[in-house]
């Protein structure tokens, strides 16, 4: 390591690539930041050899700055790589350079040339989250369990190289930050431990023959490290929310993870050349080509097969259910809405006759308590009562001791039974009755809509929007109740160049302030009733261009509708704030295309679920918000949930789209949930095919 630096004089270097095999476990030391890459394309610090009518300060810039704006980073960082390296067999191999060189020891000028890069590298190591990807692709969920061993051993062995590659670099790190103090023996004997093969399979040369075979998986048809990903993903769908990233994403970095590893053994290898080269130990000039020539293909090979994934990877990013529900942190409900309640006939109209059935009582409102029998014994409905049902005249109900709540559990005397019957403390005995032998006072389980000053059945409608003013954009959501009223509320950083995201100014936006006051009639507030409490279910995408740096809720035929706001992006990161446009679907179920019902069956509390929820309902949807399941718990919940989860991919990216979707099981309420969509990369890796000149590779993107 190079803290131990002192340490490289005494230390046999002939055994560094044994210790580098040994020390497998390190982080993964790289992912490319995107962010970095603008400034690569800076001069060399110190120019080697001044010369000719073009200096090689100028010529190296203009050729870093070759594959200009629209290249993938890691291509930028190659080419700068490959413009120094250039640069170095320059003044090494032309006489009138080299005597230059060698005024100013060479050894040192060679070493103090790969600083700009590693000042890059290390920029980019500082601030990159490589050790989470580690760590997701270490704890994949994956079945079946001959896929999950398969995958085992074929990471452990992909990350036992990228260790050692990682750890070798260390070493190199060391000399390169200290050129003029670092012992000249420690160092011919680290280059000569690269090239040489003192151990089976030891040199940098068959490290990166074996790296570069692994990851495009050599020994199958058709398959790569990627495709190897891209079948655990789409076999093991469901437990993609247990990442921190969206598919896409990860792979997205796992690929920056190998093009940069594999970018550090290339610096080592033609660093080792050139030094050999200077100490008389052979010419090397073809063996540096032979590297330079295979780097270019094999880099192009990686890219061409990440190429073929990744524009089909899923990009929606959402929160799996946590281990432990805790109402406030991970889910809402909205509470003093639709609830069950016993109302005998004679109550529910205005002449107290008992001429009807329950089943006729689809609308009602109270009218009287009846020679104060249960209604006298219960909290009454305040509001109306809607969708009455008879299951038997007689009955004993559970009141409950939850304010919340009316009752525990129902127990007919047919032996039905509504709810958990379980200990009760306060049980009641209910009983119909016949009038004039003709006509059945009968009990009905009905549902009260009643607006109380405790109701949390509100939804803010006002804007959720990043300052972009301040280059911010949107990084992450949730929901979270203030008071009475449920909001989206957003996460905003300052955007980085291409991708890139400043952590430093990440946080949750504070959403606009919503008066309580005359809340039924505020326009920037949705009341549920029960004719109006359903919700659309969509995943919207913003064009290509666009960042995503607002969410806001509508209201559109009744129903609860999300929009996102888009924002134009350059490269740079600016943020053309007059270009914003709001994103929606019109859709309803009174449209040409109408939208779907969601059913959402039998539903018991969502948190008595044992197991994890699945998402169910996706896009052109809706649901209604409604009571639990009279069998399961007298009708007394409000469902579904809303997961509170923070949604917000980790490493921190550009986002360019969000939605709204439902997750559950069958005889559950489940959860409404948030998910976002990260930004496409795929379209920024296009490989163009060998031009017919047979010249290399050439690898284009496009940012807006």
């Amino acid at each position: 390591d190079h803290r131990d630096l002192h340490s490289f004089p005494t230390r046999r270097s002939s055994d560094l690539l044994v210790l580098a095999g040994m020390d497998c476990q390190d982080h993964l030391t790289t992912k490319l930041l995107k962010q970095a890459a603008d400034s690569l394309a800076s001069p060399v610090r110190d120019a080697l050899v001044p010369g000719g009518d073009v200096g090689p300060v100028d010529s190296y810039l203009l050729r870093t700055q070759a594959p200009g704006h629209l290249d993938l980073l890691v291509r930028r960082l190659q080419a700068t790589l490959q413009a120094q390296v250039e640069d170095n067999w320059r003044a090494i191999t032309e006489p009138q350079r080299f005597n230059i060189l060698k005024s100013k020891d060479p050894v040192v000028q060679i070493l103090k040339s790969f600083q700009t890069v590693l000042l890059h590298i290390e920029d980019v190591e500082r601030v990159t989250e490589a050790s989470r990807v580690e760590s997701q692709l270490n704890n994949l969920e994956i079945s079946p369990l001959q896929t999950m061993r398969e995958w085992i051993r074929y990471w452990d062995n992909l990350r036992k190289y990228i260790g050692q590659i990682g750890q070798l670099f260390s070493y190199f790190r060391g000399y390169v930050q200290n050129p003029d103090t670092s012992s000249k023996v420690s160092l011919n004997d680290f280059v000569s431990s690269l090239v040489e093969k003192r151990v089976m399979d030891g040199s940098l040369t068959n490290m990166l023959d074996t790296f570069h075979g692994l990851v495009v998986r050599q020994q199958t048809n058709d398959s790569s490290l990627f495709h190897f990903l891209n079948q655990i993903f789409t076999e093991n769908d469901e437990h993609l929310c247990g990442l921190s990233e969206s598919p896409h994403q990860l792979l997205y970095n796992l690929y920056n993870i190998v093009a940069l590893t594999e970018l550090k053994g290339y610096a080592m290898l033609q660093f080792s050349y050139m030094i050999l080269r200077i100490n008389d130990k052979g010419n090397f000039t073809v063996e540096a080509k032979r590297a330079k020539s295979k780097f270019s293909s094999e880099a192009a090979e990686k890219l061409g097969k990440v190429g073929e994934i990744l524009p089909g990877l899923s990009r929606s990013f959402r929160k799996c259910d946590p281990p432990k529900h805790q109402e406030g942190q991970t889910f809402l409900q909205v509470k003093g809405f639709l609830q069950g309640y016993i109302e005998n006939e004679v109550d529910m109209n205005e002449w107290g006759t008992c001429k009807s059935q329950c089943s006729d009582y689809t609308y009602a409102e109270p009218k009287g308590c009846y020679k104060d029998m249960l209604c006298a014994k219960q909290k009454r409905c305040g509001g109306r009562i809607f969708d009455c049902e008879f299951y038997h005249a007689d009955a004993w109900v559970c009141m409950s001791e939850d304010p919340s709540r009316r009752y525990d559990w129902v127990e007919y005397e047919d032996g039905t039974i509504l709810g958990d019957n379980t200990q009760c403390k306060n049980k009641i005995k209910v009983d119909s009755w016949w009038r004039y032998i003709f006509w059945h006072c009968s009990y009905c389980l009905c549902k009260c809509d009643e607006v109380l000053p405790t109701s949390e059945r509100y939804w803010s409608l006002a804007p959720a929007a990043a300052d972009t003013d301040q280059g911010m954009v949107v990084t992450g959501t949730r929901f979270i109740k203030k008071g009475k009223i449920f909001h989206i509320q957003i996460q905003q950083a300052k955007a980085l160049p291409e991708g890139g995201i400043d952590e430093s100014t990440k946080a949750w936006k504070e959403p606009a302030t919503v008066s309580e006051e005359n809340l039924a009639t505020n326009p920037l507030v949705y009341t549920m009733s029960f004719e109006q409490r359903a919700m659309d279910l969509d995943q919207l995408s913003a064009p290509e261009g666009y960042v995503l740096t607002g969410l806001k809720l509508r209201s559109i035929g009744g129903h609860l509708n999300l929009e996102i706001q888009a924002t134009v992006k350059f490269l740079s990161g600016e943020l053309m704030k007059d270009q914003s446009i709001w994103i929606a679907n019109d859709n309803t179920p009174a449209t040409n295309r109408p939208r779907k019902l969601l059913p959402i069956i039998i539903p018991d509390i969502p948190t008595r679920l044992i197991g994890q929820n699945k998402v169910d309902g996706l896009n052109d949807e809706y649901l209604q918000f409604d009571t639990s399941s009279a069998h399961k718990d007298v009708a007394q919940t409000t469902i579904p949930f809303m997961d509170a989860q923070p949604v917000s991919p980790s490493p921190s990216t550009w986002l360019s789209g969000a939605g709204v979707y439902h997750k559950g099981r069958v005889g559950f309420g489940g959860f409404i949930g948030l998910s976002v969509e990260t930004f496409d990369f795929s379209r920024h890796l296009l490989a163009a095919t060998p031009a017919d000149d047979g010249q290399a590779h050439e690898v284009k993107v496009e940012f807006v």
